[in-house]
């Protein structure tokens, strides 16, 4: 009870009055609406990718194949090499790749001849271009080698990649149609980081109470440390649900950006990454004395877990020990709980990423009741 007159009296004091709602609710959601409503204009078109095949055999012509089915893909086909390679310095496409002239025969003896990759800057397009390349290579190695142990003649090459383009062996089964959309990770990061700016308004308002002694008259009622951490977080929260409701309702049917699932299941992640950062909140505002250590929050706290955990770039293009520490941000995993999601899982599939989620709020929120203390008031 008492969690939840310090929780109406934080809410009262945010947007109880018309400019707390411009600048706490409206204009950040009309700004991030925005945002995201232009990546989503862009984020149908394919990217465009120039090739060169310079193999004259199956696996050439099937790559190139199975590469232009791709939705995120417009396959350019170059002159040359040469020509090539000037159309990605030129920006005229975002990548290139080079089928060698060996490529088929070198499948048959065993040793197949690496496909060539081109880009000048590494993007979330290059860098998936290259993993389609490789896996395309090995998917057609392992179809070779089970070849070879059947005793197939040299003419079963081709008919068998023939059958696979049209999807009749399991062993290329792909999941055309299950892409999700190539702006959903950078609108969602987006979105996370006008989230993460409640953290700076939850401090700012306990820093307040500090200053103006509120704090040290709530420790002198019958309250717990715990329920005045929690009243703190509930109110903010508060705000940041309706900042989430109006970003997502006014993006999906407003703007019409397609994210590829559906609202309730694409709410609820958002709202456990929201408690989250209410948790990282909490902590903050424990450890934080003074006004002028808030304008520090972006650089030492939200800016570094943002990039660490994805909102600008996909973690899989990061060096393989900040993967593993991307585990420790709750950003990544609500990043890939949206991602698994659009992609066809259920919610039940998450259990992980909703139980450390919450992980992050509780024990966050415990840390933050066990030192907000109003000692060392900031001076008036």
């Amino acid at each position: 009870m008492n969690s939840l007159i310090i929780a109406a009296n934080l809410t009262k004091r945010t947007i109880g009055h018309w400019r707390g709602i411009l600048l706490y609710i409206l204009i950040p959601a009309l700004a991030v609406s925005l945002i995201i409503g232009l990546i989503g204009a862009g984020g149908d078109r394919p990217v465009p990718i120039s090739y060169y095949n310079a193999d004259s055999g199956a696996a050439g012509a099937h790559i190139v194949r199975e590469l232009s089915r791709n939705p995120r893909y417009k396959l350019i086909e170059s002159q040359g090499p040469e020509a090539m390679k000037r159309s990605v310095l030129e920006r005229k496409a975002s990548a290139a790749f080079l089928i060698p002239a060996d490529f088929t025969a070198s499948l048959r003896t065993g040793e197949p001849s690496q496909l060539e990759h081109y880009d000048v800057a590494l993007s979330e397009a290059s860098f998936t271009l290259r993993i389609a390349l490789q896996q395309g290579a090995e998917r057609i190695k392992a179809g070779v080698d089970a070849l070879k142990a059947s005793g197939a003649g040299e003419g079963a090459l081709e008919l068998m990649l023939q059958e696979a383009e049209q999807h009749r062996i399991g062993w290329t089964m792909t999941d055309y149609g299950w892409y999700e959309n190539p702006a959903l990770r950078l609108s969602t990061g987006i979105m996370i980081l006008f989230i993460m700016a409640i953290i700076g308004h939850s401090v700012s308002v306990i820093v307040e109470d500090r200053r103006q002694h509120t704090m040290t008259r709530m420790y002198a009622a019958p309250v717990r440390a715990f329920e005045i951490a929690l009243g703190n977080m509930m109110g903010s929260f508060l705000v940041g649900t309706l900042q989430i409701l109006i970003m997502l309702s006014f993006t999906r049917y407003v703007l019409g950006f397609d994210y590829g699932l559906p609202f309730g299941p694409h709410f609820l992640v958002m709202e456990c990454f929201l408690l989250a950062v209410m948790g990282i909140a909490s902590a903050v505002a424990g450890l934080v004395r003074s006004r002028e250590n808030i304008a520090a929050l972006n650089s030492i706290v939200s800016t570094p877990m943002c990039m660490l955990g994805g909102c600008f770039w996909p973690v899989s293009v990061m060096p393989e020990y900040m993967q593993r520490l991307s585990s420790f941000v709750p950003q990544s995993w609500a990043i890939d709980a949206v991602k698994r999601l659009a992609t066809g899982q259920h919610l039940a599939d998450l259990t992980l990423h909703f139980g450390v989620l919450l992980l992050f709020a509780i024990v966050l929120l415990g840390f933050g009741a066990a030192i907000l203390r109003p000692a060392s008031q900031e001076s008036a």
